[in-house]
C-alpha cells in the first residue's frame, strides 16, 4: 500500500508477512510465559524473534516528568514477563532460556501453558490503545510535543499553557512561541 504525503495514518503494520512463511508455526504451537532480566524485554523479544519465536509483551504509555519536561514513555505492562509462542516438537525451551535477556520460563515443574485466547485478548486490547494514557488525556503543561502541520511543521516544542482545546508552546532551540489546536501536535 502506498501513502500520500500529508495523509494521516492511524496504524501501519511494519511486520513483514514473508517472515511468517519463513518461520511457520504448526498446529501444536502454544503460548508460554518467560521471565526476563530487569528492563530486558525488548532485547529478549529481538533475540527470540531471530530464532523464529513469536513474542508479545504489552506496554503502557504515559507522561513521565524529568527536569520539568514531560515526555511520553513506554514501559512493559506486566513487569518482567514476556509471552513466547513455542511449537514444542520443533522448537525447544532450552533455546528460549539461552536467549540474552531471558532468566527462565514460568514452570510448575513443566512450563506453564498460557491460553491463546488470553494472549489474543491482550493483543487486541493493546492494539486498541487501551493502555495509551498519552492519547486519552490532554497534553499537560511541560509536555514535549512535535508539531505536525502549519509553519512549525515537524518541529519539537514544549507546552507552556492550555486554553480549552488550544495549546501555547515554545519551540526547542529557538526563542519562538506559538499557539495551535491540540490536534495539530503529537506527543514526541
Amino acid at each position: 500500500m502506498t501513502y500520500q504525503i500529508g495523509q494521516h495514518v492511524g496504524f501501519v503494520d511494519l511486520i513483514d508477512r514473508s517472515e511468517e512463511i519463513k518461520f511457520p508455526m504448526g498446529e501444536t504451537a502454544k503460548w508460554f510465559c518467560a521471565v526476563t532480566n530487569p528492563n530486558c524485554q525488548a532485547r529478549a523479544a529481538l533475540g527470540l524473534h531471530e530464532l523464529g519465536y513469536r513474542t508479545f509483551y504489552p506496554k503502557i504509555r504515559r507522561w513521565v516528568s524529568h527536569a520539568r519536561v514531560k515526555v511520553a514513555k513506554e514501559k512493559p505492562l506486566l513487569g518482567r514477563y514476556i509471552f513466547v509462542e513455542v511449537d514444542h516438537p520443533m522448537q525447544s525451551f532450552g533455546a528460549v532460556r539461552s536467549v540474552n535477556g531471558i532468566e527462565g520460563v514460568v514452570s510448575n515443574p513443566d512450563p506453564v501453558r498460557i491460553p491463546s485466547e488470553y494472549v489474543q485478548t491482550l493483543r487486541e486490547r493493546y492494539m486498541a490503545g487501551e493502555w495509551d494514557e498519552v492519547v486519552k488525556g490532554p497534553f499537560p503543561v511541560g509536555a514535549r510535543v512535535r508539531v505536525v502541520e502549519g509553519e512549525f511543521n515537524d518541529m519539537l516544542a514544549t507546552v507552556t499553557a492550555r486554553k480549552g482545546k488550544r495549546i501555547d508552546f515554545k519551540l526547542h532551540g529557538e526563542n519562538r512561541y506559538g499557539r495551535m489546536h491540540e490536534c495539530s501536535v503529537r506527543a514526541a
